[in-house]
């Protein structure tokens, strides 16, 4: 049974749907077979994935048939990236915002993706979901859905504020609606040379022990460059923060235990 991670945090501009795509990427160059779900109204994994469909189906209308007793079929809006690697994905529009209102009234509506998932988890060794920045039911969906929740974190003063939300969420979660759900570990990114980042690590290392991962993804303009062109730079040899996130990828799989799928 393939392992489902979220990647989480209600802090936008921490590196989610980077670390999303990269994570995605490293584990496909490892020959696992990995399916990246956009679960972001905002689309950034969609586009990081070459997704430029505006009349194409997304998990938006998925999620819509199946709340509405529909005939939903999730594997028919599977897109691959050819130029990732093959990577298969789910793409996401900004018509997912009004997910949290057709889902308010919905019974178990905090399970609705892990039942869509179900259906194909069998599918893929790793699935991964990029996560919205907020608390809302979209992201209490994906921390229901997954194995495993990793926190993208900012070497930054103003991030380490918004990890207590999140964290406590996930710990909300664990003890009432999904226990086998593993908090992975926070990952802390855009990181510098600066005293600013040597010292937020260092308190993210105090205050969290083994929880945050042991390697800092840089700060760097080829990551934006790499979402312009659509490619993860997993794939470049000479890339460090393709370097970084290859590191991470195996950190993640011994974390949740999956090493041998």
């Amino acid at each position: 049974m393939g392992k489902i991670i979220a990647i989480a945090n209600q802090k936008g501009g921490v590196g989610k749907t980077t670390t999303a795509v990269h994570l995605g990427a490293a584990l496909q160059m490892s020959e696992k077979k990995v399916l990246l779900v956009d679960f972001d109204p905002q689309g950034d994994t969609s586009a990081y994935m070459g997704f430029d469909d505006e009349d194409g189906r997304t998990i938006s209308q998925v999620i819509e048939e199946y709340v509405r007793g529909g005939n939903a079929n999730i594997r028919e809006v599977i897109r691959i990236s050819e130029q990732n690697d093959n990577i298969a994905y789910i793409p996401s529009d900004i018509s997912l915002a009004g997910a949290e209102m057709y889902l308010i009234s919905v019974m178990s509506r905090e399970t609705v993706l892990k039942r869509l998932l179900e259906e194909i988890r069998d599918d893929y060794d790793y699935i991964i979901i990029d996560c919205q920045p907020s608390l809302g039911v979209l992201v209490l969906n994906a921390l229901v859905a997954a194995d495993g929740v990793v926190i993208p974190a900012q070497t930054q003063e103003f991030s380490k504020k918004a990890l207590k939300a999140i964290t406590d969420i996930v710990g909300q979660v664990q003890h009432s609606i999904n226990p086998e759900l593993k908090f992975l570990g926070i990952l802390p990114t855009m990181a510098d040379n600066t005293a600013m980042t040597k010292d937020t690590r260092q308190e993210y290392d105090n205050s969290f022990g083994q929880l945050i991962f042991p390697m800092n993804i840089s700060k760097s303009v080829t990551a934006a460059y790499s979402s312009r062109d659509k490619k993860a730079l997993c794939f470049k040899a000479n890339s460090k923060i393709g370097c970084e996130y290859r590191m991470f990828a195996a950190e993640v799989e011994r974390r949740i235990g999956n090493e041998q799928v």
